[in-house]
């Protein structure tokens, strides 16, 4: 058995994917770039194909997955900034008085984060993520399925189950990325609102607005009913403190560059402290200052 036929094999007794579990035959195969037929053989000593070229893609797969997991993906946990208690906020009102809601800011600000969290921590919430291109029914079918329904019927019946399942619940719905809906499914969902006496809360971009009061203002019998309003602005120094800290215990006064540097957009932040760590251990001679943060948003599309 040659040398790194061994290493793949000590590889996957003793290193964990993603989900915590032991790499398979199949997951090694996808990695690199071969069969998992061929993989099996390989490791069997059984393979008659050119065993140069496959040493040769597992050697490659292995040194990658060894830098890889020496500095792991940056993940960070919830903080409550700025943006977040707004958002809760919002959510809590509607929630507890039955209010309709409306969220927006621009995209990277932590909104989809801020409404799961509270999705997470709170009973009684159906939380959708709609899609580009979701209908009315499709709307409709989800909210079914979420509340322990089938998700079967037309829009009707779909209607009259959800009605009849949410009345004098108490619950709140929650539609992130809202601004995908077509105005007959706003206008459906804020029925609901009315028939079921259920919070709503629609969480969206800025054209949300747009979209709930209509080209003409034609809409104002959907956008008058509107309780309860947040328009949610960037990250400010004291959130970017409590994200960075995560990653950099010992920022050292650089969380100032950090911000400036990811314009105070949550998702860049994010990405931003990836590709510094990622830089970094790189680079492990040059340490962790305001060029290589700013080396590592020259690699990030603004």
């Amino acid at each position: 058995m040659s040398n790194i036929v061994q290493r793949v094999r000590e590889y996957m007794k003793t290193h964990k994917n993603d989900a915590g579990k032991h790499p398979t035959q199949d997951e090694i195969a996808r990695k690199m770039g071969v069969s998992a037929t061929t993989v099996s053989q390989w490791l069997q000593g059984k393979y008659l194909g050119d065993t140069g070229a496959i040493d040769t893609a597992a050697e490659q797969m292995l040194t990658r997955e060894l830098e890889r997991k020496a500095k792991p993906k940056v993940r960070l946990q919830f903080v409550k900034t700025r943006v977040a208690s707004a958002v809760r906020e919002v959510c809590k009102i509607a929630h507890l008085d039955g209010e309709i809601g409306v969220i927006t800011g621009d995209a990277g600000l932590g909104k989809t984060e801020a409404v799961k969290d509270y999705a997470k921590n709170n009973e009684g919430v159906v939380l959708i993520e709609a899609d580009l291109g979701y209908s009315a029914r499709n709307l409709f079918q989800e909210i079914h399925r979420r509340i322990g329904l089938d998700g079967a019927g037309g829009i009707r019946k779909l209607f009259s189950d959800i009605v009849d399942k949410l009345s004098d619940t108490g619950w709140v719905i929650i539609v992130d990325e809202a601004e995908h809906l077509p105005y007959k499914a706003l206008e459906l969902i804020r029925r609901i609102h009315d028939k079921a006496g259920v919070g709503l809360v629609l969480v969206g971009m800025p054209r949300l607005i747009a979209n709930l009061r209509g080209k003409q203002g034609e809409y104002k019998q959907l956008y008058s009913r509107v309780g309860v309003y947040r328009q949610l602005d960037k990250l400010e120094l004291a959130d970017v403190e409590r994200l960075v800290v995560q990653v950099y215990p010992q920022a050292n006064g650089l969380c100032k560059c950090f911000l400036e540097c990811s314009d105070g957009n949550a998702r860049m932040l994010t990405k931003l402290l990836a590709r510094t760590v990622r830089l970094e251990a790189l680079n492990p001679d040059q340490g962790l200052s305001k060029e290589l943060i700013r080396e590592a948003r020259t690699t990030l599309i603004a």
